[in-house]
């Protein structure tokens, strides 16, 4: 066995869980797994998978860092019904720190793909760079001087869920216009399977190449991102913006259009905007950060 120690992150987002084992900030090993579905079977998926990882790497682990679709409570219990039901109210924290004896601390995810981003990714260097994950919905986070921005209450905010215009449906947040319906991968989704029967995003960029309507589909897609940048450009001022998110793999397709929108902001500087580089694994890198007195918050 190593005696060289690490930490595992877990990155857990409303289809795909990714898990890794990390050494200062380099990935020894990582899996992925489709998030549990089941309450009465979740924590046991989570500790078999977390055991495998481990029992291949064989060597000791210093800590466990969860990022988690929000809301996350002050204790570190997901409290989020309508994306990870079957995670919801329960506590990981003691379930895995019984099960490995070692700290856990759960987070948002938006927050720990943040801290990874900043530290060791695309934000580097970034006074203020705030971050916005394009999946099953929409994360937000902030790091100013190297701290995240957070509520009077310790706990992040939910910020993905702003008013923008033209959103498509009513979100489970309550408003007619949120910007998770819009600037989700499964916004994205929804809109290409209406207007080009395809929902697969790579089917979808292929056919961009040749077809206009699914160009449009990725312009307005764009449009839509870049309002959302707005929003949270005008309150929070970034210097940089870092998009994650499966939907991100489409920045190229959707950037000019994004871009435009963005350029014609005058309520603040308009923020540089790149994409994610730490590609998948970005948030469990993150969430191994908040083990140790370097990153725990």
């Amino acid at each position: 066995m190593s005696t060289t120690t690490a930490r595992v992150g877990l990155d857990i987002g409303g289809t795909a869980t990714r898990i890794a084992l990390v050494a200062d900030t380099d990935v020894v090993d990582a899996v992925t797994i489709s998030t549990p579905a089941s309450h009465t079977t979740a924590v046991t998926e989570l500790r078999t998978a977390i055991g495998s990882l481990l029992q291949r790497a064989a060597r000791p682990i210093t800590g466990i860092g969860v990022g988690a679709s929000g809301p996350v409570d002050r204790d570190g219990v997901i409290r989020n019904e309508d994306t990870l039901l079957a995670l919801t109210g329960i506590d990981l924290p003691s379930e895995l720190g019984g099960a490995f004896g070692v700290p856990v601390v759960v987070d948002n995810d938006a927050v720990t793909a943040a801290l990874a981003e900043y530290r060791v990714g695309a934000g580097i260097g970034a006074a203020a760079m705030l971050l916005l994950t394009l999946g099953t919905g929409v994360g937000v986070a902030v790091v100013r001087n190297g701290a995240i921005l957070r509520g009077g209450d310790g706990l992040h905010a939910e910020a993905g869920h702003i008013t923008v215009p033209n959103g498509p449906a009513p979100c489970y947040c309550g408003r007619a216009t949120c910007l998770e319906q819009t600037a989700s991968r499964s916004g994205l989704q929804r809109r290409a399977r209406t207007v080009t029967g395809v929902s697969d995003l790579q089917a979808l960029q292929r056919s961009a190449t040749t077809d206009a309507a699914a160009r449009r589909v990725l312009e307005d897609y764009g449009t839509r991102v870049g309002e959302g940048i707005i929003e949270l450009a005008t309150q929070y001022r970034p210097d940089r913006v870092v998009l994650g998110g499966s939907a991100a793999t489409l920045l190229p397709d959707f950037a000019d259009a994004m871009q435009q929108t963005v350029s014609a902001m005058t309520s603040a500087p308009v923020p540089e905007i790149t994409g994610t580089a730490l590609d998948d694994l970005g948030g469990a890198i993150g969430a191994a950060l908040l083990i140790g007195p370097e990153g725990q918050s």
